[in-house]
């Protein structure tokens, strides 16, 4: 398999498309954030990038499943404190939500992407 040179970007971009597109169906909304593309705050693709590297780097010690799940829980955190401070907004959501406004879908994409993560920080440079 051929070695993927720059993860992190990859995972970027990959966050932000994810992220764009969910801001366009309507789902969500961020708040004010001084510098957004395509209605994402350029911020969140950064912590995309952070968080998969955490999966990936628990992943190596303790397998996939538990860095995944050790990745998600950081959203966990994020939630209650977005739904207080309005750092985003659920508008419409598409599956039941669940925990301060989140979703059953919102959760699958977590895990989803971590698991993405691993596999892309696998085929790249080591952390």
């Amino acid at each position: 398999m051929k070695r993927l040179n720059r993860p992190g970007t990859v995972m970027g971009i990959i966050a932000l498309a994810l992220e764009a597109a969910g801001v366009a169906s309507g789902a969500y909304v961020y708040g004010d954030f001084p510098i957004k593309i395509l209605g994402v705050p350029l911020c969140i693709p950064v912590m995309w990038v952070l968080v998969m590297a955490l999966a990936y780097a628990v992943s190596l010690k303790h397998g996939p499943l538990i860095g995944v799940l050790a990745a998600s829980s950081v959203d966990l955190i994020l939630e209650p404190i977005a739904f207080y401070t309005g750092i985003w907004t659920w508008l419409e959501p598409y599956t039941a939500q669940i925990y301060f406004g989140s979703t059953i879908a919102n959760a699958l994409v977590w895990a989803g992407m971590c698991l993405i993560g691993i596999k892309l920080w696998e085929r790249g440079s080591p952390i």
